[in-house]
């Protein structure tokens, strides 16, 4: 079994490193802007990129007609979801600026100032039955968090909508300025050069993604082998390895609760790197279990210190 184990982990390790050469030889850092936009243009739009190889000097202005004018409905789209962002942000700074003193005047007020408010709001009806729901101050909290909550939701969204409308006019903005050259010769060879480079750029990025699955895959691989064989040594002989059983379940003991007390909060920085709210309380779940272990492990160092000391003394 162990022979097996082994093997498995020898051979993905072999593929993991070959396909990291293989990237790190294709790879160019200055490039990397353009390895991104295609690779969101490839996931949300794989027709266009398909369009797009195909497409020949002759078709080329048909094509950035095209595309153009969807661009320019996705990004009359995009408009129309930041003003809906826009204003739930809004909504949600002044219930954050109330206190137990403006909040009966904020709550008498509501009714006239949510037509002003939510006038281009889609969910208008929705925030408003959500705020007559807020009975006093004490329960504003609690549905505020709702509210920052759908929030990040939505940001998260208007994000990776805002990343895909960039990378998608980036590719026709490029197609066209091929579009825009005289000389029959040179738009040919112009389009074959972004041809190539966006097909490079999209199979570059798939085989960063296997890459990295493989070297998750690897570490997950030792993590459940380390801990196959570490409970198989200690089940087979519990009477001396019960301290070992001892530090698993606290670890477990230490997991729960830091996932209990971890922060659903979707930070800027979390909105950014589009961490979904579970993704955020494992990462505070994380930080607590180092933050407590590095604490008992310095402990740890000051106590054996201490002890040495005394039994030196002696």
């Amino acid at each position: 079994m162990k022979n097996i184990v082994k093997i498995i982990i020898f051979v993905v390790a072999i593929i993991t490193c070959i396909l990291a050469v293989m990237f790190a030889a294709k790879f160019d850092q200055e490039k990397m802007a353009n390895y991104n936009e295609a690779r969101v243009v490839n996931d949300n739009n794989p027709e266009m990129v398909a369009a797009f190889e195909a497409t020949t000097p002759e078709n080329l202005p048909a094509f950035v007609e095209q595309y153009r004018t969807e661009g320019a409905q996705l990004s009359e789209t995009l408009k129309a979801h930041q003003v809906q962002k826009d204003i739930l942000y809004t909504y949600i700074v002044e219930l954050n600026e109330l206190t137990e003193e403006t909040f009966p005047e904020y709550q008498a007020a509501f009714p006239e100032h949510s037509k002003a408010l939510f006038a281009k709001a889609d969910d208008a009806q929705k925030y408003v039955d959500g705020f007559a729901g807020v009975a006093s101050f004490e329960n504003l909290e609690a549905y505020v968090s709702t509210l920052e909550n759908e929030y990040g939701v939505i940001k998260q969204d208007f994000i990776k909508e805002k990343t895909y409308n960039k990378a998608y006019n980036s590719l026709v903005n490029q197609a066209d300025a091929v579009n825009q050259v005289v000389s029959d010769n040179k738009k040919a060879e112009d389009l074959a050069m972004l041809q190539s480079d966006v097909k490079n750029y999209i199979s570059n990025g798939k085989l960063l993604n296997v890459t990295v699955m493989l070297g998750y895959f690897l570490f997950a691989v030792c993590i459940v082998m380390l801990l196959f064989f570490a409970l198989k040594a200690i089940l087979s002989n519990i009477k001396s390895s019960y301290k070992s059983l001892l530090v698993i379940v606290a670890f477990v003991i230490l997991v729960f609760i830091g996932y209990l007390i971890a922060s659903p909060e979707l930070t800027p920085s979390a909105i950014k790197m589009q961490h979904t709210v579970q993704q955020v309380k494992w990462i505070g779940a994380g930080m607590f279990v180092f933050y407590i272990a590095l604490a008992g492990a310095i402990c740890a160092v000051i106590f054996t210190a201490i002890s040495n000391a005394i039994k030196n003394r002696k």
